[in-house]
């Protein structure tokens, strides 16, 4: 009798070991699995929202961000050229209008309304030596440039420079050695000693004009049509500060003495979420190369 007792406890002590989890241990465990993967669906739903709330907000601070990139490269190209900011026209010639923009007021508004639009003249970054000159015509060197009329073509504006002298002039023909030109000035006849026709310098004359159209930031290079660098933005003002002065205006009393640009810009976005509008209004301070700060 002992035996068989003996051989049923051992047999019920394995029963109760195999049996594994019970009916409630299994639904606690299920329960549990379902809590954390809920937590987990909405921590994911909320890093989801948060990304497509700031979607909107990414794009505006992106569009700032190449605005003022691209309005900075041109203010701090105001004024300059190739050539010495010394040269100027010979006393006889008259300035016409590129002349007067480029040397006496290289940062403007364009008699625009006040703060609303900026215009800033310079030369193109590229400029090539001269090989022989008229006074309406020039020979390119064929060593640093090949073909001309890969550079410019007839209607550019161009810079015309040396140490001493400078005019803007207008491309009437262009050929892969030459570029023939109009008004004929003096600073290609070598009238001074000092500065033959190889010291004279060509580049493209730049006019560019920053201005808001609709809901969009556009930019006009030479008169060309416009063309969108940003969009959304809903407000856009331009103040300048003149060299002696701690204030900036939209309306400085002397142009030749600014030596820096406030540009103001409101732009606004869409919230993906909720298609709320989101805001953001910026400010950046652009100081002009080669002026006293």
């Amino acid at each position: 009798m002992s035996s068989l007792r003996r051989t049923g406890r051992a047999l019920g002590r394995r029963a109760i070991h195999a049996q594994g989890f019970g009916l409630i241990e299994l639904m606690i465990a299920m329960v549990l699995g379902l809590l954390v993967m809920g937590a987990a669906f909405a921590v994911f739903q909320s890093n989801q929202r948060s990304f497509q709330a700031n979607e909107g907000l990414n794009r505006i601070q992106e569009s700032a961000r190449v605005a003022y990139e691209l309005i900075s490269r041109d203010l701090r190209a105001a004024g300059g050229t190739a050539c010495s900011n010394l040269a100027r026209p010979n006393d006889e010639h008259t300035l016409n209008a590129d002349e007067t923009l480029l040397l006496t007021a290289p940062v403007g508004d364009n008699g625009a309304p006040a703060g609303t639009e900026l215009v800033v003249a310079s030369g193109d970054d590229t400029a090539y030596r001269i090989t022989a000159a008229t006074t309406s015509s020039i020979t390119l060197d064929s060593a640093q440039i090949a073909d001309a009329t890969e550079a410019f073509k007839a209607g550019d504006k161009l810079i015309l420079c040396n140490a001493n002298q400078l005019y803007v002039v207008t491309a009437t023909a262009v050929s892969p050695t030459s570029v023939s030109f109009t008004p004929a000035t003096p600073v290609a006849m070598n009238l001074d000693p000092m500065a033959p026709p190889a010291t004279v310098m060509l580049s493209r004359f730049r006019n560019v004009r920053w201005y808001r159209a609709g809901n969009g930031l556009y930019v006009s290079r030479n008169g060309a049509a416009g063309q969108q660098v940003a969009e959304g933005v809903t407000a856009l003002g331009f103040t300048y500060r003149q060299n002696g002065s701690n204030t900036y205006t939209a309306t400085p009393a002397n142009w030749p003495d600014v030596v820096a640009v406030r540009v103001n810009m409101t732009l606004t976005g869409t919230n993906q979420v909720d298609n709320k509008s989101v805001t953001r209004n910026v400010s950046n301070v652009i100081s002009l190369r080669s002026r006293t700060p």
